[in-house]
């Protein structure tokens, strides 16, 4: 058919306006694919690695400028999205001032819950960046999470805002020392994002983090209520001995939990260490940058510092996980952190059904515990003693005779000989006898023996904190005595402090004979470790406790301080570190009264 010459004419404008339309399209659509980006449609898209490259590296700078005259929904789904499942931790790189990492919580995607539609996210950060060399800055910013249920919001456009970033729709919230947690309910997807500030040209490197979503409760946890999970027991100029609280109080639980695998993490720094600065409360933060770790795995950094073990020493014989840190600097201040590590890896392929996943497999970091190093080298911290088992603290020791070992088992072997001779004494005592002939209606000679052995070897074994401190809790030995080293203290001191008989020697020969530690301060055993004695044991035998008042007693025994802010006296298995609930040591002071007014005490 012949066109007309209006129609010839119309037909070559459609014509050349299309091809400017497809011009238009074919160079500025972003039809290929980053480097980091995954295949939309391929159902093993969590098989394929994380690539360890910052964002920030991985797109460019015009990317935002080319949609800015879309709308922000379209704009947030243009870049990737990663979807989070149950108890799945996924980490990534993520460079300063890039764009958003950003993840998707599926509709009913997480399973049933205690309540199904609440949706509880933890991060943490594992690494940040450091500053360079010669540099005076600061930590590096925090991370920031971001959070929305709007069905439109994609990932979010971070906007500066006079008091940090933000981004339209979406509720924001800051890393506190390297973790966060938010909970949302949604009957919605869920989109969340992870920001890096943009920071000076003072600091160099990537963050690091670690993100993840749960049902049930924050899979990254951070303890700060309750007290200490992680107690001080003792130290001396080069160790530090660290026990967990109880692991049960179900006696019957005890064979399982000792049969398992020890279930905490131990990372210790300096006070003053900075390299965790920013991430004191991550996991993942203690255990890439911790300087002393130890885990079951036994690759933390200088792992071998750290000797861990469960124990079922101390208060009630329950579990315990004791941790004997070494070759830490004299005089020296330390934070000891607990964590129990996430038994999930991080980023690992995704399991049909989810029935791998164990009942809150996340990371618990419990509050730092403080403790120091002092400056006595004749203090030795001793554990692990087969008949002293409840003695775990610093002894008056000497390097030159005897290592730690060897020091508590020359402790150990002297109070089992002492011990060995009150059981001759107690073979004159009718135990095996009916009720109206025994000694005692409410004790039996096993409570005797009991208690005459914690006595025994609290007495036998005393606890020794450094000559040159100024405790007001504790009493000076042995001034007459050359230190290990073979020096004396001066003149003039030694002939002040010789004029007080109890300071020219040791409780016990056995120490300045055998051991040989020079001066030391001996914090004085507990009053009730004496007079619980008194109250097991028969009268026939001839313990006798001194008085309070008496001179015998103010150098041999102590009381208790109120507040339990320090340790005021020497009870086995009083750590440090304050702990709620100490008083449950205290004896019946009812019972003692009637046991002092009717003068049943005896020497001890």
């Amino acid at each position: 058919m012949q066109l007309s010459p209006l129609q010839s004419r119309l037909v070559a404008s459609l014509t050349a306006t299309f091809c400017v339309v497809a011009l238009y399209l074919l160079l500025l659509s972003p039809k290929g694919a980053l480097a980091a980006e995954l295949p939309r449609d391929s159902s093993s898209w969590m098989d394929l690695p994380i690539p360890d490259t910052g964002r920030t590296e991985l797109q460019t700078s015009s990317y935002e400028p080319i949609f800015s005259f879309f709308t922000r929904s379209i704009l947030g789904r243009a870049q990737d999205v990663t979807p989070l499942e149950n108890n799945r931790p996924l980490g990534l790189n993520v460079g300063p001032g890039s764009q958003p990492v950003c993840y998707l919580v599926k509709k009913g995607s997480l399973g049933a819950g205690r309540d199904a539609r609440k949706i509880y996210l933890s991060a943490n950060t594992c690494l940040q960046p450091t500053i360079k060399a010669g540099k005076k800055a600061t930590s590096p910013g925090q991370l920031t999470l971001f959070v929305s249920n709007n069905t439109d919001a994609g990932c979010p456009q971070i906007t500066s805002a006079g008091n940090g970033v933000e981004a339209k729709g979406f509720t924001s919230k800051v890393f506190t020392e390297g973790a966060v947690t938010f909970s949302i309910n949604s009957t919605n997807d869920v989109y969340v994002a992870i920001y890096a500030p943009k920071l000076s040209d003072d600091f160099e490197g990537i963050y690091n983090f670690e993100i993840a979503a749960s049902n049930t409760t924050y899979f990254h946890r951070y303890e700060a209520s309750g007290g200490a999970e992680l107690l001080w027991m003792d130290s001396d100029s080069t160790s530090a001995l660290l026990v967990t609280r109880n692991l049960t109080d179900d006696v019957s639980n005890l064979r399982h939990v000792m049969s398992e695998d020890p279930p905490y993490q131990l990372y210790v720094s300096g006070k003053d260490t900075m390299s965790l600065d920013g991430m004191r409360r991550s996991a993942c933060g203690f255990q890439k940058n911790a300087l002393i770790g130890a885990n079951n795995q036994g690759n933390a950094k200088n792992n071998a510092m750290v000797k861990t073990a469960m124990t079922l020493r101390g208060p009630g014989g329950l579990p315990k996980q004791q941790f004997y840190v070494v070759g830490l600097n004299a005089t020296s201040a330390y934070s000891g952190v607990l964590v129990k590590p996430a038994n999930v890896t991080v980023n690992s392929k995704r399991q049909v059904g989810g029935s791998d996943v164990p009942t809150n497999p996340g990371s618990i970091v419990f509050q730092a515990t403080s403790f120091q190093t002092n400056a006595a080298p004749n203090c030795k911290v001793v554990t692990d003693l087969e008949f002293c088992d409840e003695i775990q603290y610093a002894v008056p020791g000497n390097d030159g005779k005897y290592n730690n070992t060897e020091l508590a088992k020359a402790y150990d072997n002297y109070a089992k000989s002492m011990y060995d001779n009150f059981l001759k004494v107690m073979m004159q005592v009718q135990c095996e006898t009916d009720r109206t002939s025994r000694y005692s209606l409410a004790r039996t000679c096993d409570d005797c023996k009991n208690a005459y052995k914690r006595w025994l070897c609290t007495v036998s074994i005393p606890r020794c904190e450094d000559f040159q401190g100024e405790s007001r809790f504790s009493v000076i030995r042995n001034v007459g005595q050359p230190f290990p080293n073979g020096t004396m203290l001066p003149t003039d001191v030694q002939t002040n402090l010789a004029l007080v008989p109890s300071q020219n020697a040791s409780r016990n020969a056995f120490i300045d004979t055998y051991i040989q530690p020079g001066p030391y301060r001996e914090i004085m055993p507990c009053e009730d470790i004496c007079y619980q004695v008194v109250q097991s044991c028969p009268s026939k035998i001839g313990f006798k406790c001194p008085q309070e008042g008496m001179y015998a007693f103010n150098v041999s025994y102590g009381k208790r301080d109120n507040d339990n802010s320090t340790v005021s006296c020497n009870y086995p298995g009083e750590a440090r570190t304050p702990v709620n609930g100490a008083a449950a040591f205290i004896p019946n002071l009812m019972f003692l009264a009637v046991v002092l007014s009717s003068g049943l005490l005896l020497l001890g």
